[in-house]
């Protein structure tokens, strides 16, 4: 028997899905990532669910959730492949043939036709997402969307409608099937008047099953509200598992290292935060022991998520931005260059004092272009007593906000013209004219280049 036409267009379907999720991730907000993880959730049957979704909580942050999205897509898909390859050899015309994420991508009407000809030929969890996804038809012109389901994971209703049905008894689940199933035989599903009264009353039976009163248009006032509603009152510890495996090969000077390496890439308000209570309980952070490094430190990175030594120059070749979230490389490489200057000039109005300096510091001190993109030569620099004494005094001398905003939008111009306009061979000299600008500003000598 040859392998169904349908299967391998599918096939292709799920990989280039995933590839494009895990390419977009990290550049997802809070929304995309939670819309993401409802999507490809309502194509897992509970066991799966549970198993992959362990860690998930719609309240994590930001960088929590971009880590778990990023390790729960390849796991959907191993299965999501497993499950069609199961379906390879069927001919797609029943609702037996159809694997979960099938199911999706087609409209009520047609499920509900399907049913018509075979009433048990999905499994129960399967019957209880098809009458939730019928809930949300809340007209003739949804019952015949093929996006219905796929728009209906974004109600807080939905969801509570599939959590509750499995509290429900295998019967009473299958008594609404077959309501709904009674309801559509010899249903003409193009009289807009007919299929529109059907609905209501299944509504309200499926409503009414799940504990639901009408009228129901409250339920569907807002799109993407966090669900549930209410943290819980311990979140999953997300981590990265490389990041956990390299702090744990480290021994106290590395993980020392690391800390003031992630110190650099912190604001004054995070820093506060993060680092104060350990000064609160060590005299200094050179007494704090290994054990309590090891544990803090991949806590740490994650809470920054994947920021790096060198985005202060990087903001300015692909939009990895000092302050902000970062731009996606493509999405920067398609702006005009005052578009990126306006970018940049909201990452300068995002910065604190110690962001700013750290930014303008760097810059003059890096004694060469082709070094500002170097993280090992940039994480030297953080131990050069120079850079010390130049950060203090840019944080001490230029701390009237007005006046650093302006050195900041002037050098970013500047740098920007020097990524955008000046041609590659040309750069390493332009770079040393925006250091002597610098320089001039703090009255000091930039270092010259080392051989």
């Amino acid at each position: 028997m040859d392998e169904h036409p349908r299967i391998a267009p599918q096939r292709r379907h799920l990989e280039r899905q995933a590839q494009d999720l895990l390419e977009r991730v990290p550049f997802m907000e809070d929304e995309e990532l939670r819309w993401t993880v409802r999507f490809l959730r309502d194509c897992l049957p509970p066991m799966e669910q549970a198993a992959m979704l362990r860690d998930h909580s719609e309240h994590l942050d930001l960088h929590q959730m971009r880590q778990m999205v990023e390790q729960f897509i390849p796991r959907y898909t191993d299965h999501a492949l497993e499950a069609l390859e199961a379906k390879r050899f069927t001919s797609g015309q029943s609702l037996r043939d159809l694997t979960d994420e099938e199911l999706q991508g087609i409209s009520a009407a047609e499920k509900w036709d399907l049913f018509l000809q075979d009433s048990t030929a999905l499994q129960p969890y399967q019957v209880r997402r098809e009458l939730a996804r019928l809930f949300m038809c809340l007209n003739f012109d949804l019952f015949h969307d093929t996006l219905s389901a796929e728009a209906a994971i974004e109600f807080s209703a939905y969801l509570d409608l599939v959590e509750r049905f499995g509290a429900l008894s295998d019967q009473a689940i299958e008594n609404l099937k077959e309501q709904a199933v009674a309801a559509f035989r010899g249903l003409n599903v193009r009289d807009v008047s007919a299929v529109e009264a059907a609905l209501a009353t299944l509504r309200e039976a499926i409503g009414g099953a799940a504990g639901l009163n009408p009228p129901f248009d409250s339920l569907f006032s807002e799109r993407m509200e966090r669900w549930p509603a209410s943290a819980p009152e311990t979140l999953p510890d997300v981590l990265n598992p490389e990041i956990t495996a390299a702090v744990e090969a480290m021994n106290l000077e590395q993980l020392q290292t690391s800390l003031r390496v992630l110190m650099e890439l912190m604001s004054l308000e995070e820093q506060q935060r993060e680092i104060e209570p350990l000064k609160g309980k060590y005299r200094s952070l050179t007494d704090i022991p290994a054990e309590e490094l090891s544990i803090f430190l991949p806590q740490l990175s994650m809470r920054l998520g994947d920021r790096n030594v060198c985005d202060f120059a990087l903001r300015y070749r692909s939009g990895r931005l000092w302050a902000r979230e970062k731009v996606s490389p493509q999405a920067w490489k398609l702006l005009p260059f005052q578009d990126k200057f306006m970018v940049l000039e909201a990452d300068n109005d995002a910065m604190d004092l110690l962001q700013a300096s750290r930014h303008l510091t760097r810059l003059l001190l890096t004694d060469g272009y082709e070094r500002l993109f170097d993280p090992a030569y940039q994480v030297a620099l953080t131990h050069e007593p120079l850079y010390r004494r130049v950060l203090d005094y840019c944080m001490t001398e230029l701390q009237d906000r007005d006046q650093l905003q302006r050195v900041n939008r002037q050098v970013t111009r500047m740098m920007l013209e020097l990524e955008e306009l000046v041609p590659e061979g040309e750069r390493a000299g332009r770079f040393l004219e925006i250091r002597e600008v610098i320089g001039k500003i703090f009255k000091i000598e930039p270092p010259a280049e080392k051989q």
